[in-house]
């Protein structure tokens, strides 16, 4: 008892150890780099119009303590950001050594592979700086993403109800964060459908489950007209959201053939102005060159260029000139006009679009787990494979240690039978852990592709996530030959 009591204290003392490591790691960058103002952080200070409301909001709150604390709002912005990505880290390194027999090497593993990421943005990338000390959502939103990927991956294991509504939770806060979150409840939804629906054939349980992630929607739209209504006295959500789907149909458009499926007049004279400073500016697909790595660069250059130079001036000039709206008046008809451009160039020829997606859907899978050039997008596909081939290969195995433990009738000492059933559990939890995050960085690529340019900025979530999950099926693989050829009896 003793022993066991010296164990405990041992493993909260390893605990405590990594935990202030990993909180004093990203607090460097704040005492390095200071806060770090980026061309979309002023929106966001401002509570403009456009921004989904839970970063805004969590801005006031730290301006709020500053005048409390007498210290400057944006420090004390990034440290908070910074504790809680140490927080996460070391959390998903617990999460993960727990559900795989206490090995602390995952445990490592799981912490370093967020390090190296933060890493990657300050040293390697061209922004040079960490997301944790810079006034964006992903100051909060990278750390959110992991929390609520392992919330869904130990409720997906242990089934039990915290879990579940940290799960919700987490997703909750991360499309109040941004609407490139809403992947969360498809990742949900999937995940869900999988493991209770089709695995398990729990058709109630999964309904109330699809109840909840509604629910989830529900909530987020109604925490957004509640801040819209604080903030400017209107129920209402953000503004903005048509834009980010009409840059890429506008991108795509041949004005020749597309301008005749305008019906509403002035709605195609602004278009034909859009397409005509698009033009001068070489901005559309017809420049893009050919290639992947060209068209997909090409299409990320044009997308600003075309939503906040060219769409927004010609908008707002034409509402301006013609009304005298207030803010939210302005932003109604703002959404007014670019969903009716964006539903009427939907009927354009869909074969540039499908092309930039496409290049736009593999860019974003290779700025997952890498960085998109030549040499990096083989080596992504290569790690892709990899994960699949181990990921077929622990599948196989696992079943044939099933197979051989229920088909021998004599199971020999309970020691032996423990340990193989261990080794088939500890599997089960690597394929899930990889299943998820797989299903995560799949549906975030396919969502970033067709709506905005897949930068890293938007692909970087699962990354230190996928090499954690590769990491836990090759520490199987491993334990796995110590039981698959030895004969069960």
């Amino acid at each position: 008892m003793g022993v066991g009591r010296e164990d405990r204290k041992k493993k909260k003392l390893w605990d405590g150890i990594l935990l202030c490591v990993s909180i004093g790691f990203y607090l460097l960058y704040p005492l390095l780099d200071g806060p770090v103002w980026c061309a979309d952080s002023g929106g966001y200070v401002s509570m403009h119009i456009t921004r989904e409301p839970l970063y805004p909001t969590f801005l006031a709150l730290c301006r709020g303590m500053a005048g409390v604390l007498r210290v400057d709002a944006l420090m004390i912005t990034v440290v908070l950001q910074s504790v809680l990505a140490g927080f996460t880290a070391w959390y998903a390194g617990i999460a993960i050594r727990d559900m795989k027999a206490g090995s602390r090497v995952l445990q490592l593993a799981a912490i370093l592979f967020q390090f190296a990421v933060t890493l990657l943005c300050r040293f390697a990338a061209g922004r040079g700086s960490a997301y944790t000390d810079s006034i964006l959502t992903e100051g909060v939103g990278l750390s959110f993403y992991v929390l609520f990927i392992i919330s869904l991956y130990l409720y997906v294991r242990t089934r039990r109800s915290r879990q579940l509504w940290l799960t919700l939770l987490f997703s909750f806060l991360l499309i109040s964060l941004r609407k490139q979150m809403m992947i969360t409840l498809l990742i949900m939804g999937i995940v869900f459908a999988w493991y209770i629906l089709i695995r398990e054939r729990q058709i109630r349980k999964f309904l109330c489950l699809a109840a909840m992630i509604a629910a989830v929607l529900i909530a987020g739209k109604v925490f957004d007209r509640t801040y819209q209504y604080a903030v400017r006295g209107e129920w209402m959500e953000h503004s903005g959201n048509s834009m980010g789907i009409l840059c890429t149909l506008l991108y795509s458009s041949d004005v020749e053939k597309d301008q005749t499926l305008f019906e509403n007049e002035t709605v195609r004279e602004l278009y034909l102005e859009i397409m005509r400073q698009a033009d001068a500016q070489q901005l559309l697909y017809k420049y893009a060159g050919s290639g992947w790595l060209t068209v997909s660069g090409h299409y990320a250059d044009s997308y600003d260029a075309i939503g906040y130079g060219i769409i927004n001036p010609v908008v707002e000039g034409y509402i301006q000139e013609n009304f005298e709206y207030s803010e939210t008046e302005t932003a109604r008809q703002y959404d007014a006009v670019c969903g009716e451009m964006t539903r009427t160039l939907m009927r354009q020829s869909h074969m540039p679009l499908f092309k930039v997606y496409v290049y736009n859907l593999w860019k974003g899978l290779v700025n997952s787990i890498a960085q998109a050039n030549r040499l990096l997008s083989l080596y992504a596909a290569a790690a892709y494979l990899t994960a699949g081939a181990m990921a077929w290969y622990l599948a196989r195995r696992g079943s044939t240690l099933q197979r051989r433990i229920r088909s021998v009738p004599d199971k020999g000492s309970m020691q032996e039978e423990e340990s193989v059933q261990a080794v088939s559990g500890e599997i089960g939890a690597s394929l899930c852990f990889a299943f998820i995050v797989l299903t995560g960085i799949v549906v975030n690529a396919l969502a970033v592709g067709i709506v905005i340019f897949a930068q890293p900025r938007y692909m970087i979530y699962s990354m230190g996530l996928f090499y954690t999950a590769v990491c836990m099926m090759g520490y199987d693989i491993l334990r796995l030959q110590k039981h698959i050829y030895r004969p069960v009896y």
